[in-house]
């Protein structure tokens, strides 16, 4: 969706960017952002060094932008709830949100895209798909999806090429459940959609560009540490104890 045709859609969703030390960029994709018509931004700052106090100053001067802190790294589970919270008790009118990362993977154009498909959805989550056959895909990020993704579509009958898309979009109606669910960290995602295929809701996946800087260094996702924890999961919650797991 490039900026005319956001124009003349209604984007009605608000974007939700979890951050922990994010990229400079991300003052200027917020702003972007705003300009195209997305109606509200909601930052979470999970505890980031006093060093990138610059960047949510600059975001925080934004209008229709709002930034929330966390003292203390909560991680990225938590800081999506923050959010979401914050989102179903100050923004009832508005469709959804859609959640984006800080570490500069997503595109305006991309989560504005999501933003316009989530308008028009209903028991469906919308996901933003990477393809991880591009050459410019660090290798954690293949392996990690690739293992994910099997299992998944094992256990719980869907085949999502990328589970651990941040690019998702949700509608409102589905938010309280999500809050409620355990997972402070990557494991809150994965939770997410077990979650909904338990609630029998569909997933509607959109491909999205692969962007990644650096090798992907700002990530903040520990390939042996998380995935282990995201496997645990993907098997516990085939037996229907999921909502018991938080790390």
């Amino acid at each position: 969706m490039n900026k005319n045709e956001a124009a003349s859609q209604k984007l009605n969703s608000a974007v939700v960017i979890p951050a922990l030390n994010p990229v400079p960029e991300l003052a200027g994709l917020v702003r972007e952002l705003l300009n195209r018509g997305i109606p509200k931004v909601i930052v979470v700052n999970d505890g980031s060094g006093s060093t990138y106090g610059s960047i949510f100053k600059e975001i925080e001067k934004l209008e229709n932008c709002i930034v929330l802190v966390h003292k203390i790294n909560r991680g990225k589970g938590r800081a999506l709830k923050t959010a979401f919270s914050y989102f179903l008790k100050h923004f009832p009118d508005l469709s959804g949100v859609v959640t984006a990362d800080a570490d500069g993977q997503h595109s305006a154009d991309d989560i504005c895209n999501i933003c316009g498909i989530l308008s028009n959805v209903q028991n469906s989550i919308v996901l933003g798909v990477r393809n991880f056959r591009e050459k410019n895909v660090p290798k954690r990020s293949y392996i990690g999806n690739t293992v994910t993704s099997h299992i998944f579509r094992l256990l719980y009958g869907s085949r999502l090429h990328d589970t651990q898309t941040g690019l998702r979009g949700i509608p409102s109606p589905e938010l309280s459940w999500m809050v409620e669910i355990a997972g402070e960290r990557y494991d809150f995602e994965i939770n997410m959609l077990i979650r909904a295929r338990h609630r029998k809701l569909g997933f509607k996946t959109v491909p999205i560009k692969t962007l990644y800087f650096n090798n992907n260094s700002g990530s903040h996702y520990n390939t042996i540490k998380d995935s282990f924890r995201i496997l645990k999961i993907l098997i516990s919650g085939k037996v229907g104890r999921y909502r018991l797991i938080n790390f």
